[in-house]
């Protein structure tokens, strides 16, 4: 059995995909850049993300 404390280290994540819409792709970035966080401290950003998402859907449905 390995020992634990011999684990070599993870690779760090690249970030999210880019999606070429920037308002889209800087909310995606605050909710990965608050992953580790404890619950309460990654709701803002999870609101956030979910008023910027839901605002770029609305303006694709009107153009």
């Amino acid at each position: 059995m390995p020992d634990p404390g011999s684990r070599s280290p993870q690779p760090e994540a690249a970030g999210p995909e880019q999606t070429g819409h920037p308002a889209v792709d800087s909310a995606l970035r605050a909710v990965a850049e608050v992953a580790g966080a404890a619950p309460a401290d990654q709701l803002p950003a999870y609101q956030a993300a979910h008023r910027t998402l839901r605002e770029t859907l609305a303006s694709i449905d009107e153009g």
